[in-house]
């Protein structure tokens, strides 16, 4: 996984129905992602994408997808850390990371595809 990301250039993010997101990456890669995905930046302030559309008692709902994809759209992967217990990545980027937490032990929680019908399909947590 580390060997296909690093150095990849997030092209677009966007945020779908329950909170799937899907990032477009340069060299004809993309990440579905259909966990729980967030934005921190270096001041440890994070954006959930589970939160866009919820009021939180703003006049307007909240737009976390304009907000992360202002944080991440056209900034590379500089590393990345693939937890083996649990699934998890994040993406370190020029200031903060996008983190791919996975929710669920069973299903898939992100998927990677690419150019050569490449397909990387990452469950949370080892299976017993």
């Amino acid at each position: 996984m580390k060997e296909i990301l690093n150095h990849k250039r997030i092209l677009s993010f966007s945020i779908h129905e329950k909170d799937n997101c899907t990032l477009a990456l340069s060299d004809g890669y993309s990440l579905s992602i259909e966990c729980l995905a967030r934005f921190v930046n270096d001041e440890n302030i994070f954006i959930c994408a589970n939160d866009h559309g919820h009021a939180f008692g703003l006049k307007t709902p909240f737009d976390a997808e304009s907000q992360i994809k202002k944080a991440i759209e056209n900034k590379d992967i500089k590393d990345i850390e693939f937890n083996s217990n649990t699934g998890d990545l994040t993406l370190y980027l020029e200031s903060g990371s996008l983190q791919i937490i996975c929710t669920s032990a069973g299903y898939e929680n992100y998927q990677l595809d690419g150019p050569n019908d490449l397909l990387i399909a990452i469950h949370g947590g080892k299976q017993k």
